[in-house]
């Protein structure tokens, strides 16, 4: 959120694990070129409840620091608990004005 955006953007997703998840965001070009890398952990959430997870902002730069053009990219998210040894990926569009 904001999706389209135009000088930042954070990640959101919704959860219930109470531990802690790692999270990795990669950008791409809709031609499938890699432009950003992002990883964080969220904090544990509370236990038997839904959290949302914003730990993850970008400013539109790629890994080398330079501003990406205008476009429609597509992200991968990917959150894995080590604890319960599970991952979840998905994939969406993603907008910058």
């Amino acid at each position: 959120y904001p999706n389209p955006f135009v000088n930042y953007t954070e990640f959101w997703f919704n959860h219930n694990s109470s531990g802690v998840l790692d999270v990795s965001v990669q950008i791409f070009t809709v031609s499938g070129k890699l432009v950003k890398t992002i990883i964080g952990q969220t904090t544990g959430g509370a236990k038997n409840t839904s959290s949302v997870s914003r730990d993850l902002s970008w400013d539109g730069r790629d890994d080398f620091g330079d501003k990406i053009g205008k476009g429609v990219y597509v992200y991968k998210l990917k959150v894995r608990s080590n604890q319960l040894n599970k991952q979840v990926e998905k994939f969406e569009k993603l907008v910058i004005l």
